[in-house]
């Protein structure tokens, strides 16, 4: 039967990964078929001319300048060269064919410099009425100048070797043209990873292109601005949790996911920071970073989830941080060195890989020990590491309005954890809402029991002198009727004395709260046919409030009785153990059970609700947790249920004692 159960349980697991893998599969096809630069309906350049007709505008009235420009190797050309001389290009190349290094087609490029100077240049054939045109230039590395028919228009930073300065950022320039075009770009880069144009500039009419431009910006400063709010969001939520100073193990998911969402926003608002501002080369570094911790972070708030092995987490998250000091630090020492960059890249890339390999597992084991929520974080494992695969598959990709493989997957992943960190705090309102409707039925108990706890004391006492009196009674008149040889009424009278004689009264402790708790679970105890011992030593006093002391042991015995119902009488068996000893109050219960469990990581699930933990076990850390102690359970081999709590007599943190 285990096995069967086995077998479901593993073939469900495999369409589960089979299905998230075709529908992310299915996405990013999508997205490089339909948004993207390189397959885009249009007419392109060809050996650095592109002829764009009257009815060529009218049908694509934008296009994507990638292919057939003109590449001068190892020169800074102004327009002025090509008319004293006839200059022959290199090559005709396609935007982004050699990933930025243009030299590495030259023989012998491992061993040189990446950085150096090219020009780029395109003749366009408009039509012969005057129109006006836009020409988007993304980011180009790292400095350059941009001549259109023989003017100098735009340019950013000094592409000079002496007077060398990067800056980079988003351009757009807008002209009234007829008849043609030429595009002349003089490009230098002495300091970044990819050097000369990289990314497809965009060309055509003004209203259409802006009209490009704006969706595709305002769609990422969207996301960014939502990525941001939720994580200013949960920030607020870790404070809050911060403050009650709970126990809990998962408080400081929030923080984590908080951190998350900042993360992914510096990752994706490139687009939006280099439209806005123009600068240097060090936002790239920071990108990296913030892609490497993304990465980092996931892994650890999926760790946490799924309850995997913490030697396993601790080894990934030595490997993040390595990571991410070195996409910090390599950008500063790595000089022209092509190795160096090199390693660079294959640093990220395998660790990108390692990323989405822990992810996936991770996610398996936390499916397989029906973790709660582990389903939805395997689908987003499984959908980052397709963006890897098909990155591989499809490298000629450039988004026009959403994004990188790598960000789609990342969104999809935060907005996974966004629904999973929603249920839970959902959850957490839920239980808190619970929690304070337990605490003020627990309080109206405990003014009713104060007020008649006397009463009951009183009566007591009243019962304990009439029973002594009554017993003096009898035996005068048992003395008497011996007197008279009444021997059947004299053993009548025996009986008699023995069933209605006085019982001890069974008092635990002296504090009164707990020996009112005691004295009720003991009567509920014996109604179930339970055995049940206490060992008690408190003090009438104690710095706990008794609200507190009642939910934590009210909670602990009903946990308690609750198991042992649902085992032979025969076997249930309730020992409770509580004292003051050095400054701290203990309270510990064994009790025996079935030997069912459900667990998530260290926590131990209810039965009733589904997959969380039990409101008891949950109210019993929160009270533990006000006052700085702790709170235990675990089985033994026995099939006993082990509670152990432990408190200082210090009062809650926070509050003078």
């Amino acid at each position: 039967m285990n096995t069967k159960f086995s077998s479901a349980k593993t073939i469900r697991l495999s369409l589960l990964l089979l299905a998230a893998a075709v529908c992310s599969a299915a996405l990013f096809l999508f997205c490089y078929n339909v948004d993207n630069k390189y397959t885009v309906q249009g007419p392109q350049p060809k050996d650095g001319v592109l002829i764009l007709s009257k009815r060529d505008l009218q049908e694509h009235p934008f296009v994507y300048l990638t292919m057939g420009w003109e590449i001068y190797r190892g020169k800074l050309l102004a327009p002025e060269d090509f008319t004293t001389g006839f200059v022959l290009p290199d090559e005709h190349v396609f935007i982004g064919q050699y990933g930025g290094f243009e030299g590495h087609v030259v023989d012998g490029a491992a061993s040189r410099s990446p950085h150096g100077s090219a020009t780029y240049r395109l003749n366009i054939a408009l039509p012969p009425e005057p129109g006006s045109y836009t020409l988007e230039l993304p980011e180009i590395y790292s400095a350059y100048r941009l001549y259109v028919n023989g003017e100098l228009v735009a340019g950013m930073g000094d592409p000079d070797r002496e007077g060398y300065r990067a800056e980079t950022g988003n351009q757009k320039v807008t002209l009234r043209c007829a008849d043609r075009m030429e595009i002349l770009l003089a490009v230098s880069d002495y300091s970044h990873f990819y050097s000369g144009m990289v990314y497809p500039p965009a060309f055509g009419e003004s209203a259409t292109v802006e009209k490009i431009l704006n969706t595709h910006f305002g769609l990422r400063f969207a996301a960014v601005a939502l990525a941001l709010g939720v994580g200013t969001f949960y920030f607020g939520i870790w404070l809050l949790l911060r403050k009650q100073k709970e126990q809990s193990d998962g408080k400081r998911l929030p923080l984590y996911y908080a951190a998350l969402c900042l993360c992914f926003s510096l990752y994706i608002c490139y687009p939006v920071v280099k439209t806005l501002w123009v600068s240097g080369t060090g936002w790239y570094t920071l990108e990296n970073l913030a892609f490497t911790a993304m990465l980092l972070l996931v892994a650890i708030i999926q760790s946490r989830i799924s309850g995997f092995p913490k030697r396993w987490t601790r080894i990934f998250t030595a490997m993040g941080i390595a990571t991410c000091c070195w996409t910090v630090i390599v950008p500063f020492v790595m000089g022209d060195s092509l190795n160096l960059m090199l390693a660079y890249s294959a640093v990220l890339t395998v660790y990108s890989w390692a990323a989405a390999l822990f992810l996936l597992a991770s996610a398996a084991y936390g499916v397989h020990k029906g973790s709660v929520h582990s389903k939805t974080m395997l689908a987003g494992a499984v959908v980052f590491g397709m963006s890897l695969v098909m990155d591989r598959l499809l490298p000629l990709f450039e988004p026009i309005r959403f994004g990188w493989f790598s960000e789609l997957s990342g969104a999809v992943f935060v907005l996974f954890i966004g629904i999973v960190m929603a249920t839970e705090v959902a959850g957490q309102f839920r239980l808190r809402l619970q929690l304070e409707g337990r605490v003020e039925s627990v309080t109206r108990m405990m003014e009713m029991q104060k007020t008649y706890y006397p009463v009951v004391l009183g009566k007591e006492e009243e019962l304990r002198a009439a029973r002594h009196d009554f017993r003096h009674h009898m035996a005068t008149i048992r003395a008497l009727m011996t007197g008279e040889q009444s021997p059947e009424l004299t053993l009548y009278m025996e009986s008699f004395d023995d069933r209605y004689a006085p019982k001890t009264d069974i008092s635990y402790c002296k504090h009164f709260v707990a020996d009112m708790q005691l004295r009720m679970y003991a009567g509920l105890a014996a109604k179930q046919d339970t055995a049940f011992s206490v060992q008690a030593s408190l003090p009438e006093t104690l710095p706990i409030d008794d609200v507190d002391l009642c939910v934590v042991m009210s909670n602990l015995l009903e946990n308690a009785l609750e198991a042992t119902a649902k085992i032979p009488k025969e076997d249930r068996r309730i020992h409770l153990r509580i004292r003051c000893k050095m400054n701290c109050f203990g309270i510990s219960v064994d009790n025996t059970f079935d030997g069912t469990v459900h667990m998530r990581g260290e926590r131990f699930l209810s039965r009733k609700q589904n997959e969380r933990e039990g409101i008891g076990l949950a109210s019993v850390r929160s009270v533990c947790g006000m006052y700085g102690g702790s709170a235990e359970f675990y089985v033994r081999e026995d099939n006993t249920f082990h509670s152990e709590v432990l408190m200082p007599l210090t009062g809650k943190e926070g509050e003078p004692t």
